[in-house]
């Protein structure tokens, strides 16, 4: 261990040389002097301007008229001059840097670490001429960065790195004035745009580090000008295409490209000749083809990064094993297939291996590894491969093993837990899931001292040995998801940030205070489980808490207030498939932080809580399968973000119909009404404000709908966003855990494994839905997915003509209403529509041939209206079965066994005989009923026959005879139609 902290040590010593070496010259020219007058009165001038902290600074608080100038602390002098100027770590917050730029003489200025440094202050860099050395890295500076900064004539070191407020290109011409520049460092910046092909005529850099940043576009093929260059990271970016050859930098020792979009095939001859490559990352790109077998060859190379990339083919015997000095190798993430070959258990200096996620296949041995004495981290994870425990015979054999950090063997086809593991003390990440381990996980494997996450999930576990008490379990993330164990769910460590007991048969928790037990945790999945009784109210003690998840069990009682009230950063909120009852607590703060809010399928009455608005940030709300009893929730038209709104199966009820003044659904592509109670017409303006449904959409946008449970943070990509929640004794304590390995080792680990396996920082959006007449659970909400259902309601009128804009549609059903009118022509727009249901409503006309071009239609229901005429021929619509056009009095034509008029027959499709046709449409009596009203009215003649010879008073009785009769009997229902410009009441026995 302590070998490889001298050779990082080494490498940073040598990479940080051209910085040496710069302040290193400034230092000898510093020559002992008395300070000029008017330098004195510059930085004195410098000082009153400046905005610092008094009680933090070190050198500035210091600064008077007493002492000589020369000899304050910050500054260096060369025959009274100021040469050099070192503010750094003063807490400057602002203030006016003019008198500076009259420092003519000046050659190194720093102005690194302080809090806010607006360059509308520091606009005249062009005016010192003999500035080598400047550092502004860490300074808070804001704005873009002036053009003048690039035509200093003698700046040797520029710094601007870590400024995430610092915005700007760089310059297209570079001046040749620069040509001296050897250290170029924007990191952790908003620079963005290509780079221009004038940078790579500096041909004396030897850092450039333009990590983190929005640059864009492809590598100049000049960028092979850099013959000197020692050090150059272009990570974290949105570089495309292919790179160019670096085979002519022959002091290249660091080179890193990861985290960018490049993509093609890397030519073999790309790493010729770079004997002193010590460290090659090209991890997250869309590289493709055979990797370089040059790589390989590299006689300097110890870090080798190409994870997640799309390189393929089998690995070939490597070269030279023996004498390797390779210490990390990362092909996880590939398309490599075939057997690992075994000479890469002969790289004697490896301490990380991973070779997770590709498609190798065959037999490994864990006794291989007896030959990798430095081995700390090995990954054979989601490959086709069978991992053989290692043959142990004797206790002593323990001794031969490595003594590893981190073992991830999941999907390996294990049916036991390796023998060798128990003696494997030094333990901080073990994951064995998706195996075929039976039985009991035993007490041992608790007992690791620096065990810090442990992953058995999807296994065939039914068991835990105990004793839990007195264990000292350091464990920060367990995951026993997709077991099966049951009865009573151990808390033993209060150490947990991340637990998932998911699908499982757990019943209660020991203790039942669960909140109180893991106070610090930040991710709980405890659903699909026989978890029952009331939700104990010390979840909300949990105030690092991100996502709760407790749908899928026997929760029973009212949701606790506390749980809409806590002022915390909760994301995630999941009660769904309980029993709960009462109301939903109307009492969300202002400070609200949810994006996801499910209480589908449980017992929850009242109305949809008005303080719902404060959740700005909500995605999915899912409300469905309740026993709600409220008007359309117009209000939450003020949550602009709102993608999935899902109000099915409750009782809400009138028009849908919003005022004007609330805002608008723009990014809605999910909302279910479905069975209901709501009516009236579809209102225009509600439906011309979902413009997201208007996109033709880009079949192109793979991926799933989520959403960060960190503010600002896209990826995890390093181990200090990971701890962001922890409290300050986990955070020493996890910092305590992790100095067992290198720090940027726990970064790789943390941005592959906790990134990748767990998704930790982002959440995967889940709802479920009714699409082509199935129930769904989208356990993974496609971002291109789009559905409407108004079905089982009462909404009438025609179809609306603005549907049919909503381009990006693929499923729309308004099923069971009271539609009337034609199916519109334009509903051939819809081209992405895949589901289509317009059953049981009184549409007529024919059907549109325009239907035809829907190319991508798998499920059509159009039966139980009034349409007419012949099936179109000759498109998909015919493949259909007949059950989609029943009901249809008119409809003739395959798939329909009745043929059109002049082929043979009258062509007319029968009804079931719960229905009737209408051939009595100028009456709003429904004759099919007759026999009923007469057995209510029997030996009531003498006031029956007015009824019948008086027309004014038979409407008026069989109006409130009907109204009684829907009342009374559930199976009946009122169906709307309108004939000759009138609309018509129709009462009917629903089919269904």
């Amino acid at each position: 261990m302590m070998m490889r902290i001298e050779n990082h040590l080494f490498l940073w010593l040598y990479l940080l040389l051209p910085l040496c070496l710069v302040n290193f010259t400034i230092t000898i020219n510093a020559a002992t002097s008395h300070c000029l007058g008017h330098q004195h009165s510059l930085l004195l001038h410098l000082k009153n301007n400046l905005t610092y902290n008094q009680n933090q600074s070190k050198k500035l608080i210091h600064w008077n008229h007493v002492h000589d100038c020369c000899h304050w602390k910050g500054v260096s002098c060369n025959k009274g001059h100021v040469i050099a100027l070192d503010l750094s770590q003063e807490s400057i917050s602002g203030g006016n840097f003019s008198s500076l730029f009259h420092m003519q003489f000046l050659q190194s200025l720093n102005l690194a670490y302080n809090e806010f440094i607006s360059f509308e202050t520091c606009s005249e860099f062009q005016n010192l001429k003999n500035l080598r050395y400047l550092n502004l890295s860490n300074a808070g500076i804001v704005g873009e960065i002036p053009k003048n900064i690039f035509q200093l004539p003698s700046l040797q070191v520029l710094d601007l790195s870590d400024n995430q407020g610092l915005s700007g290109f760089l310059p297209q011409n570079i001046p040749h004035q620069l040509a001296s520049l050897n250290y170029l460092n924007l990191s952790h910046t908003n620079f963005s745009g290509p780079l221009p092909q004038s940078l790579f005529n500096l041909r004396k850099l030897s850092t450039l580090d333009l990590s983190n940043c929005q640059f864009n576009g492809t590598l100049p093929n000049s960028m092979s000008n850099l013959t000197h260059v020692v050090y150059l990271d272009l990570s974290f970016n949105n570089f495309t295409g292919p790179i160019p050859s670096f085979n002519r930098s022959n002091a290249l020792r660091s080179f890193a490209l990861n985290h960018n979009y490049f993509s093609g095939t890397i030519p073999s001859t790309n790493f010729n000749g770079l004997a002193n490559l010590v460290r090659v990352d090209l991890g997250d790109n869309s590289f493709d083809g055979r990797v370089p077998s040059s790589l390989f060859a590299l006689p300097s190379l110890q870090k080798l990064i190409l994870s997640y990339n799309r390189f393929e083919g089998p690995l070939k015997k490597l070269p030279n094993c023996s004498s390797s000095s390779l210490e990390m190798l990362d092909l996880s993430g590939n398309n490599f297939q075939g057997p690992i070959p075994p000479s890469i258990f002969q790289l004697k200096r490896l301490f990380l291996l991973q070779l997770s996620t590709n498609k190798f296949n065959g037999t490994i041995k864990l006794d291989n590894i007896r030959s990798l004495p430095k081995l700390k981290t090995f990954d054979l994870s989601h490959n086709n491969l069978s991992v053989v425990g290692a043959n142990v015979t004797y206790d002593q054999d323990f001794s031969y093993f490595p003594m590893l950090n981190n073992l991830m063997l999941a999907s390996c086809k294990l049916d036991a837990f390796p023998s060798f593991l128990r003696n494997q003390s030094t333990l901080l990440y073990l994951d064995l899931s998706n195996n075929q381990i039976e039985g009991i996980i035993p007490n041992w494997i608790w007992k690791f001292e620096f065990l810090m996450a442990l992953n058995l999930s999807n296994n065939l576990l039914v068991g835990m040995e105990g004793p839990f008490q007195n264990l000292g379990s350091n464990l920060f993330l367990l995951d026993l998801h997709g077991n099966q164990l049951q009865g009573t769910a151990p808390i033993f460590t209060k150490s947990i940030i991340y637990l998932d007991y998911s699908n499982n048969n757990f019943s209660s928790f020991i203790p039942a205070d669960i909140g109180n037990q893991i106070p610090n945790a930040v991710y709980v999945y405890l659903s699909n489980n026989s978890f029952h009784g009331e939700i104990h109210e010390s979840f909300c003690n949990m105030t690092f808490l991100r996502l709760l998840d407790l749908s899928d069990n026997r929760f029973n009682g009212e949701i606790p207030k506390c749980s809409a009230t806590s002022d915390r950063s909760l994301r995630v909120l999941s009660l769904a498939g309980n029993e709960l009852s009462g109301h939903v607590p109307d009492t969300f703060p202002t400070s609200c932080a949810l994006r996801f809010l499910d209480f589908n399928g449980n017992l929850l009455d009242g109305t949809v809580p008005r303080s719902l608005t404060n959740c700005q940030n909500l995605q999915v709300l899912n409300l469905g399968k309740n026993q709600l009893i409220d008007t359309f929730p117009c209000f939450l038209k003020n949550i602009l973000k709102l993608r999935v709104i899902i109000l099915r199966s409750n009782k809400f009820h009138g028009h849908i119909e919003c005022p004007s003044s609330t805002g608008n659904w723009e990014m809605l592509q999910i909302l279910d009404l479905a069975s209901n109670n709501f009516s009236g017409l579809l209102p225009s303006s509600l439906l011309q404000s979902w413009k997201a449904l208007m996109h033709d959409e880009d079949r192109s946008r793979f991926g799933h709908l989520s959403f960060g449970l960190f503010d600002n943070i896209n990826l995890i990509q390093n181990v200090g966003i990971l701890t962001t929640e922890f409290s300050n004794a986990d955070k020493m304590k996890f910092a305590k855990l992790v100095a067992m390995e290198p720090l940027f080792v726990v970064d790789h680990i943390v941005s592959h494994v906790m990134e990748g396996v767990y998704g930790i920082g982002r959440y995967e959006d889940s709802v479920t839905i009714v699409n082509k007449g199935q129930q769904m659970k989208l356990v993974k909400i496609l971002i291109a997915f789009t559905s409407l259902d108004f079905s089982s309601n009462y909404f009438e009128g025609p179809i609306p003509e603005e549907i049919m804009n909503f381009k990006a549609l693929h499923a729309l059903n308004l099923s069971h209403n009271s539609f009337s009118g034609h199916i519109p022509s334009t509903l051939g727009n819809l081209r992405n529509l895949e589901s289509l249901d317009l059953s049981m409503n009184s549409l007529g006309g024919e059907i549109p041939t325009e239907l035809a071009s829907i190319t991508f239609l798998a499920i059509m229901n159009l039966s139980y209206n009034h349409l007419v005429g012949r099936i179109p021929t000759g498109t998909q619509i015919q493949s259909f079965e007949a059950d989609s056009f029943i009901g249809n009095e008119g409809l003739c034509g395959p798939p329909l066994t009745q043929n059109c008029s002049g082929e043979g027959g009258q062509g007319l499709s029968q009804l079931p005989s719960s229905e009737t046709t209408n051939s009595h449409r100028s009456s709003s009596i429904d004759w099919s009923l007759l026999s009923v009203e007469l057995g209510f009215t029997f030996g009531f003649g003498i006031f029956i026959m007015p009824l019948i010879l008086w027309k004014r008073w038979r409407l008026w009785y069989s109006k409130k005879v009907d109204d009684a009769l829907y009342k009374i009997v559930p199976q009946l229902d009122f169906v709307y139609e309108r004939h000759g410009g009138k609309k018509y009441r129709y009462l009917r026995w629903k089919p269904y």
